[in-house]
Protein backbone atom coordinates (compact mmCIF):
# COMPACT_ATOMS: atom_id res chain seq x y z
CA UNK A 1 0.00 0.00 0.00
CA UNK A 2 2.79 2.20 0.86
CA UNK A 3 4.29 1.69 -2.57
CA UNK A 4 1.06 2.24 -4.36
CA UNK A 5 0.60 5.56 -2.34
CA UNK A 6 4.63 6.55 -3.18
CA UNK A 7 3.75 6.23 -6.77
CA UNK A 8 0.41 8.03 -6.59
CA UNK A 9 2.51 10.96 -5.57
CA UNK A 10 5.15 11.06 -7.81
CA UNK A 11 2.19 10.99 -10.76
CA UNK A 12 0.89 14.10 -8.69
CA UNK A 13 3.68 16.04 -7.99
CA UNK A 14 4.32 14.86 -12.41
CA UNK A 15 1.00 16.95 -12.94
CA UNK A 16 1.36 20.05 -11.05
CA UNK A 17 5.27 20.30 -12.52
CA UNK A 18 3.61 20.53 -15.79
CA UNK A 19 1.02 23.18 -14.56
CA UNK A 20 3.80 25.47 -13.37
CA UNK A 21 5.73 25.26 -16.83
CA UNK A 22 2.72 25.32 -19.25
CA UNK A 23 -0.84 26.49 -17.36
CA UNK A 24 -3.68 24.83 -19.13
CA UNK A 25 -6.62 27.09 -20.59
CA UNK A 26 -10.14 25.69 -20.65
CA UNK A 27 -12.28 25.70 -23.51
CA UNK A 28 -15.92 26.41 -23.26
CA UNK A 29 -15.89 22.40 -24.14
CA UNK A 30 -13.31 20.73 -22.59
CA UNK A 31 -11.99 16.96 -23.83
CA UNK A 32 -10.05 14.54 -21.35
CA UNK A 33 -6.74 14.95 -21.69
CA UNK A 34 -4.74 11.44 -21.86
CA UNK A 35 -2.05 12.33 -23.43
CA UNK A 36 1.54 12.84 -23.25
CA UNK A 37 0.24 13.20 -19.84
CA UNK A 38 -2.62 10.88 -18.52
CA UNK A 39 -4.45 13.43 -16.13
CA UNK A 40 -7.51 10.76 -16.12
CA UNK A 41 -5.84 8.27 -14.78
CA UNK A 42 -3.65 10.46 -12.41
CA UNK A 43 -7.27 11.61 -10.93
CA UNK A 44 -8.64 8.06 -10.68
CA UNK A 45 -5.83 6.40 -9.14
CA UNK A 46 -5.69 9.30 -6.37
CA UNK A 47 -9.33 9.42 -5.68
CA UNK A 48 -9.86 5.13 -5.43
CA UNK A 49 -7.05 4.95 -3.26
CA UNK A 50 -9.23 6.96 -0.87
CA UNK A 51 -12.65 4.81 -1.23
CA UNK A 52 -13.20 1.66 1.04
CA UNK A 53 -15.01 0.19 -1.68
CA UNK A 54 -16.43 -2.68 1.03
CA UNK A 55 -18.65 0.17 2.55
CA UNK A 56 -19.54 1.77 -0.72
CA UNK A 57 -22.89 1.29 -2.02
CA UNK A 58 -23.90 1.90 -5.67
CA UNK A 59 -27.68 1.89 -5.42
CA UNK A 60 -30.14 1.66 -8.50
CA UNK A 61 -28.20 -0.93 -10.99
CA UNK A 62 -31.31 -1.25 -13.15
CA UNK A 63 -32.04 2.26 -13.76
CA UNK A 64 -28.23 2.44 -14.52
CA UNK A 65 -28.94 -0.22 -16.95
CA UNK A 66 -31.84 1.68 -18.08
CA UNK A 67 -29.70 5.03 -18.94
CA UNK A 68 -27.18 3.03 -20.57
CA UNK A 69 -29.17 1.55 -23.09
CA UNK A 70 -30.67 4.99 -23.69
CA UNK A 71 -27.25 6.43 -24.78
CA UNK A 72 -26.25 3.37 -26.45
CA UNK A 73 -29.52 3.97 -28.82
CA UNK A 74 -28.33 7.65 -29.44
CA UNK A 75 -30.46 9.45 -26.83
CA UNK A 76 -29.63 11.42 -24.30
CA UNK A 77 -29.23 10.97 -20.35
CA UNK A 78 -28.91 14.30 -18.04
CA UNK A 79 -28.37 13.47 -14.00
CA UNK A 80 -29.44 16.28 -12.23
CA UNK A 81 -27.23 15.62 -8.99
CA UNK A 82 -26.17 16.67 -5.64
CA UNK A 83 -22.54 17.49 -5.17
CA UNK A 84 -20.35 17.06 -2.16
CA UNK A 85 -16.47 16.79 -3.05
CA UNK A 86 -14.14 18.14 -5.34
CA UNK A 87 -13.95 14.75 -6.50
CA UNK A 88 -17.35 14.07 -7.33
CA UNK A 89 -16.70 14.05 -11.06
CA UNK A 90 -14.38 10.32 -10.43
CA UNK A 91 -17.12 8.98 -8.76
CA UNK A 92 -19.43 7.48 -12.06
CA UNK A 93 -16.71 5.38 -13.59
CA UNK A 94 -14.68 3.96 -9.69
CA UNK A 95 -17.89 3.04 -9.00
CA UNK A 96 -19.41 1.81 -12.04
CA UNK A 97 -16.93 0.33 -13.66
CA UNK A 98 -17.57 -3.24 -13.65
CA UNK A 99 -21.44 -2.79 -13.81
CA UNK A 100 -21.30 -1.29 -16.71
CA UNK A 101 -17.72 -0.38 -18.26
CA UNK A 102 -17.05 3.15 -19.88
CA UNK A 103 -20.27 4.76 -18.31
CA UNK A 104 -18.66 7.13 -16.58
CA UNK A 105 -15.76 7.66 -18.94
CA UNK A 106 -18.26 9.33 -21.16
CA UNK A 107 -19.68 11.54 -19.29
CA UNK A 108 -19.56 15.60 -20.06
CA UNK A 109 -19.59 17.26 -16.44
CA UNK A 110 -21.01 21.08 -15.98
CA UNK A 111 -18.46 22.87 -14.28
CA UNK A 112 -17.94 26.00 -12.38
CA UNK A 113 -15.06 28.49 -12.95
CA UNK A 114 -13.34 27.68 -9.39
CA UNK A 115 -13.06 23.73 -10.71
CA UNK A 116 -11.27 24.89 -13.89
CA UNK A 117 -8.85 27.86 -12.23
CA UNK A 118 -8.03 26.63 -9.15
CA UNK A 119 -3.92 25.75 -9.28
CA UNK A 120 -4.98 22.27 -6.77
CA UNK A 121 -8.22 21.16 -9.06
CA UNK A 122 -6.87 21.95 -12.51
CA UNK A 123 -5.07 18.89 -12.99
CA UNK A 124 -8.28 16.84 -12.01
CA UNK A 125 -10.04 19.05 -13.69
CA UNK A 126 -7.88 17.88 -17.10
CA UNK A 127 -8.84 14.29 -16.99
CA UNK A 128 -12.55 15.28 -17.38
CA UNK A 129 -15.21 16.14 -20.36
CA UNK A 130 -16.36 19.23 -19.44
CA UNK A 131 -18.65 21.97 -19.85
CA UNK A 132 -17.17 25.10 -18.27
CA UNK A 133 -19.67 27.36 -17.01
CA UNK A 134 -18.85 30.40 -14.31
CA UNK A 135 -21.33 30.06 -11.82
CA UNK A 136 -24.28 32.68 -11.05
CA UNK A 137 -22.43 32.62 -6.89
CA UNK A 138 -18.90 34.11 -8.64
CA UNK A 139 -19.57 35.62 -11.47
CA UNK A 140 -19.10 39.03 -9.89
CA UNK A 141 -16.27 38.17 -7.78
CA UNK A 142 -14.42 39.96 -10.19
CA UNK A 143 -16.84 42.70 -11.64
CA UNK A 144 -14.54 43.68 -14.77
CA UNK A 145 -14.29 40.03 -15.85
CA UNK A 146 -18.32 39.41 -15.44
CA UNK A 147 -19.00 40.36 -19.35
CA UNK A 148 -16.01 38.00 -20.23
CA UNK A 149 -17.57 35.73 -18.41
CA UNK A 150 -20.77 36.09 -19.45
CA UNK A 151 -19.83 35.18 -23.19
CA UNK A 152 -18.13 32.35 -22.35
CA UNK A 153 -21.03 31.31 -20.61
CA UNK A 154 -23.26 32.01 -23.72
CA UNK A 155 -20.85 29.95 -25.88
CA UNK A 156 -20.96 26.97 -23.47
CA UNK A 157 -24.53 26.76 -23.59
CA UNK A 158 -24.86 26.93 -27.47
CA UNK A 159 -21.98 24.15 -27.41
CA UNK A 160 -24.21 21.73 -24.82
CA UNK A 161 -27.36 22.28 -27.33
CA UNK A 162 -25.19 20.92 -29.84
CA UNK A 163 -23.68 17.94 -28.31
CA UNK A 164 -27.81 17.34 -27.01
CA UNK A 165 -29.19 17.60 -30.75
CA UNK A 166 -26.26 15.10 -32.00
CA UNK A 167 -27.42 12.57 -29.15
CA UNK A 168 -25.87 10.14 -27.16
CA UNK A 169 -24.63 12.36 -24.35
CA UNK A 170 -24.21 11.49 -20.79
CA UNK A 171 -24.14 14.82 -18.93
CA UNK A 172 -24.11 15.28 -14.95
CA UNK A 173 -25.05 19.02 -13.71
CA UNK A 174 -25.12 19.76 -10.24
CA UNK A 175 -28.35 22.44 -9.65
CA UNK A 176 -27.09 23.48 -6.27
CA UNK A 177 -23.79 25.51 -8.15
CA UNK A 178 -22.21 23.86 -5.32
CA UNK A 179 -21.38 21.34 -2.84
CA UNK A 180 -23.09 20.62 -0.05
CA UNK A 181 -22.33 22.05 3.22
CA UNK A 182 -22.84 20.83 6.78
CA UNK A 183 -25.45 22.90 8.98
CA UNK A 184 -24.72 24.36 12.48
CA UNK A 185 -25.88 21.69 14.19
CA UNK A 186 -23.85 19.62 11.87
CA UNK A 187 -26.88 17.72 9.48
CA UNK A 188 -25.53 17.18 6.26
CA UNK A 189 -28.47 16.83 3.52
CA UNK A 190 -28.11 18.36 -0.41
CA UNK A 191 -28.26 21.87 -0.68
CA UNK A 192 -31.35 22.73 -2.53
CA UNK A 193 -31.37 23.08 -6.06
CA UNK A 194 -31.61 26.45 -8.68
CA UNK A 195 -34.56 26.53 -10.97
CA UNK A 196 -33.13 28.16 -13.73
CA UNK A 197 -30.28 25.29 -13.90
CA UNK A 198 -32.88 22.94 -14.05
CA UNK A 199 -34.84 24.61 -17.01
CA UNK A 200 -31.84 25.46 -18.67
CA UNK A 201 -31.63 21.58 -19.57
CA UNK A 202 -35.28 21.17 -19.83
CA UNK A 203 -34.94 24.10 -22.52
CA UNK A 204 -31.69 22.39 -24.23
CA UNK A 205 -33.18 19.25 -23.87
CA UNK A 206 -36.46 20.76 -25.61
CA UNK A 207 -34.80 22.24 -28.84
CA UNK A 208 -32.62 18.58 -29.08
CA UNK A 209 -36.74 17.02 -28.81
CA UNK A 210 -37.40 19.21 -31.84
CA UNK A 211 -35.37 17.48 -34.23
CA UNK A 212 -35.53 14.13 -33.14
CA UNK A 213 -33.44 13.52 -30.38
CA UNK A 214 -35.11 12.22 -26.84
CA UNK A 215 -33.51 13.85 -23.98
CA UNK A 216 -34.11 11.48 -20.21
CA UNK A 217 -33.57 13.38 -17.13
CA UNK A 218 -32.62 11.42 -13.77
CA UNK A 219 -31.64 12.08 -10.23
CA UNK A 220 -28.83 11.24 -8.71
CA UNK A 221 -27.68 11.19 -5.23
CA UNK A 222 -24.05 11.40 -4.48
CA UNK A 223 -22.49 10.72 -0.39
CA UNK A 224 -18.80 11.42 -0.78
CA UNK A 225 -18.77 14.34 1.62
CA UNK A 226 -15.90 12.86 3.73
CA UNK A 227 -13.88 11.62 1.17
CA UNK A 228 -12.87 15.28 0.63
CA UNK A 229 -14.91 17.65 2.73
CA UNK A 230 -15.64 21.30 1.51
CA UNK A 231 -15.20 24.47 4.19
CA UNK A 232 -17.68 25.25 6.05
CA UNK A 233 -18.48 28.58 4.25
CA UNK A 234 -18.50 29.98 0.78
CA UNK A 235 -15.22 31.46 -0.17
CA UNK A 236 -14.28 34.10 -3.09
CA UNK A 237 -10.87 33.42 -2.92
CA UNK A 238 -9.23 30.25 -4.81
CA UNK A 239 -6.94 28.07 -2.65
CA UNK A 240 -8.55 26.62 -0.16
CA UNK A 241 -7.48 24.27 2.08
CA UNK A 242 -7.81 20.52 1.43
CA UNK A 243 -8.38 17.67 3.55
CA UNK A 244 -9.00 13.65 2.15
CA UNK A 245 -10.29 11.20 3.99
CA UNK A 246 -10.21 7.07 3.37
CA UNK A 247 -14.39 6.45 3.64
CA UNK A 248 -17.12 4.97 2.26
CA UNK A 249 -19.00 6.39 -0.51
CA UNK A 250 -22.10 6.24 -2.04
CA UNK A 251 -23.91 6.73 -5.15
CA UNK A 252 -27.50 6.10 -6.17
CA UNK A 253 -29.43 6.75 -9.67
CA UNK A 254 -33.69 7.03 -9.17
CA UNK A 255 -35.78 6.13 -11.73
CA UNK A 256 -36.05 8.57 -14.98
CA UNK A 257 -38.42 11.58 -13.66
CA UNK A 258 -40.79 12.28 -16.52
CA UNK A 259 -40.05 16.86 -16.47
CA UNK A 260 -42.36 17.74 -19.18
CA UNK A 261 -45.23 20.45 -17.82
CA UNK A 262 -47.88 17.80 -17.93
CA UNK A 263 -46.06 15.72 -15.56
CA UNK A 264 -45.08 18.31 -13.53
CA UNK A 265 -48.37 19.38 -13.25
CA UNK A 266 -50.04 16.24 -12.56
CA UNK A 267 -46.93 15.67 -9.80
CA UNK A 268 -48.30 18.93 -8.13
CA UNK A 269 -51.55 18.10 -7.52
CA UNK A 270 -53.29 21.00 -6.13
CA UNK A 271 -51.06 23.16 -7.66
CA UNK A 272 -51.50 21.73 -11.26
CA UNK A 273 -52.34 25.56 -12.99
CA UNK A 274 -48.64 27.46 -12.28
CA UNK A 275 -47.40 30.11 -14.15
CA UNK A 276 -44.43 30.12 -16.11
CA UNK A 277 -42.14 30.79 -12.86
CA UNK A 278 -44.24 28.92 -10.84
CA UNK A 279 -43.66 26.01 -12.85
CA UNK A 280 -39.68 26.33 -13.07
CA UNK A 281 -39.94 26.44 -9.07
CA UNK A 282 -41.94 23.38 -9.06
CA UNK A 283 -39.82 21.55 -11.44
CA UNK A 284 -36.80 21.82 -9.76
CA UNK A 285 -38.50 21.24 -6.06
CA UNK A 286 -39.88 17.64 -8.05
CA UNK A 287 -36.26 16.75 -8.68
CA UNK A 288 -34.18 17.75 -5.56
CA UNK A 289 -36.70 15.64 -3.35
CA UNK A 290 -35.98 13.06 -5.58
CA UNK A 291 -32.79 13.21 -5.14
CA UNK A 292 -33.03 13.86 -1.13
CA UNK A 293 -35.22 10.82 -0.49
CA UNK A 294 -32.34 8.88 -2.46
CA UNK A 295 -29.70 9.91 -0.28
CA UNK A 296 -31.41 9.02 2.56
CA UNK A 297 -30.75 5.17 1.51
CA UNK A 298 -27.20 5.49 0.89
CA UNK A 299 -26.01 8.41 3.18
CA UNK A 300 -25.34 5.77 5.95
CA UNK A 301 -22.17 4.36 3.74
CA UNK A 302 -19.51 6.90 4.46
CA UNK A 303 -16.75 6.76 7.18
CA UNK A 304 -14.92 3.31 8.06
CA UNK A 305 -16.10 0.19 9.56
CA UNK A 306 -17.89 -3.53 9.08
CA UNK A 307 -20.15 -3.71 5.70
CA UNK A 308 -23.26 -0.78 5.40
CA UNK A 309 -26.13 -2.87 4.91
CA UNK A 310 -26.99 -2.67 0.95
CA UNK A 311 -30.43 -0.98 0.35
CA UNK A 312 -32.82 -2.44 -2.22
CA UNK A 313 -31.45 -2.84 -5.53
CA UNK A 314 -28.15 -1.55 -4.63
CA UNK A 315 -24.72 -3.34 -4.95
CA UNK A 316 -21.25 -3.53 -3.75
CA UNK A 317 -18.97 -1.73 -6.18
CA UNK A 318 -16.48 -4.07 -8.02
CA UNK A 319 -17.70 -7.21 -5.48
CA UNK A 320 -21.36 -7.68 -6.89
CA UNK A 321 -21.82 -4.40 -9.14
CA UNK A 322 -23.86 -6.63 -11.41
CA UNK A 323 -26.21 -8.36 -9.01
Amino acid sequence: ALKEAVQIFKVLVRAYARQLDNPHEFASTHYSVRSPFDYYYMAQAYVGALIDYDRSIVGGIKNFDTAKAQIDAGENVVLFANHQSEADAAFLTLMTEESHPGFGYSCRYVAGDRVVNDLMAKPFSMGRNLFCINSKKHINDVPELRSAKMKQNIKTVKEMEQKLKEGGQLIWIAPHGGRDRRAADGTLVPGEFDKDAVALMTKLALKAGAGGTKTHFYPFSMATYDLMPPPSGLEKSLGEKRVVNYTGCGIALAEEIDLSPEAVKARAGAKADLEKDELAVETAKQVYDAVCKLYTTIEGCTGTGSEFPLPEGAARPWKDATA
